[in-house]
């Protein structure tokens, strides 16, 4: 065999190892999902048979968060994978906003519940505006659970449309974004560089992606983090074009 039929062998070998690698990550991550899935299902059980000042109820909220954010980062990678490969397809439609909104932080109102949050929606009725609902489902969860890992105790999601597009602010009266996590905004494209303490970027990574792929007159979507507010915490600030 000459060195041409052997180079192209290895590279279709290495080509078919690696599509067989993705497969089986793809396969294995639904199965993660669908653990997790039942996992949360008894966290609720759990929480629901316990008194209302019982302590296992704050332990419950801790491990539904925790549940949650895995949950939410491997539907994130599985969204990145399938975008990486061409095979997601962008699903824009018209929305209620103010239905959408309220519908993610019901996913999250067990957790609101237990820890005692108190949250606000500010948003019009008749706000609509298109985006794909699924991947936007998954920008906003990865927003209200970082508010609500370093609120004290409340939470503030606003929406309001303007000449630059659908304005979106998720601020909790946390200590805010540290001056490192804001300092890398600038490297939003590397999900390396690190986006919270402990945290790979991948929320934010995933955020920039999404927006970048939500265009409109040749304008992206935007990220803006920064800190102060009328509740002086973490500000998280989208702009969908």
């Amino acid at each position: 065999m000459n060195s041409k039929n052997s180079t192209g062998l290895q590279q279709l070998n290495a080509a078919l190892t690696s599509m067989e690698l993705a497969s089986a990550f793809a396969m294995v991550s639904h199965d993660i999902k669908n653990s997790l899935g039942i996992l949360l299902r008894d966290i609720h059980q759990v929480t629901s048979s316990c008194e209302v000042n019982c302590g296992m109820r704050n332990e419950c909220a801790d491990m539904e968060y925790e549940v949650r954010r895995i949950n939410n980062n491997l539907v994130k990678m599985l969204t990145l994978f399938k975008v990486e490969q061409g095979d997601y397809m962008l699903n824009v439609d018209a929305h209620s906003v103010y239905d959408f909104l309220r519908e993610v932080m019901l996913e999250h109102s067990q957790i609101i519940r237990d820890k005692k949050v108190e949250y606000q929606l500010d948003c019009a009725k008749n706000l609509f505006w298109y985006f794909d609902r699924n991947l936007m489902t998954g920008v906003m969860s990865n927003a209200i659970s970082n508010a609500l890992r370093y609120t004290n105790r409340r939470i503030r999601l606003t929406a309001h449309s303007d000449n630059a597009g659908l304005q979106l602010l998720i601020e909790d009266d946390g200590e805010g974004f540290t001056q490192a996590m804001l300092q890398q905004q600038s490297t939003v494209n590397q999900p390396e560089a690190g986006f919270i303490n402990n945290n790979t970027g991948l929320g934010l990574y995933f955020t920039k992606l999404v927006l970048d792929l939500h265009q409109h007159d040749g304008r992206h979507g935007k990220i803006l983090m920064q800190n102060g507010g009328e509740l002086g915490g973490g500000q998280f600030y989208m702009t969908l074009p």
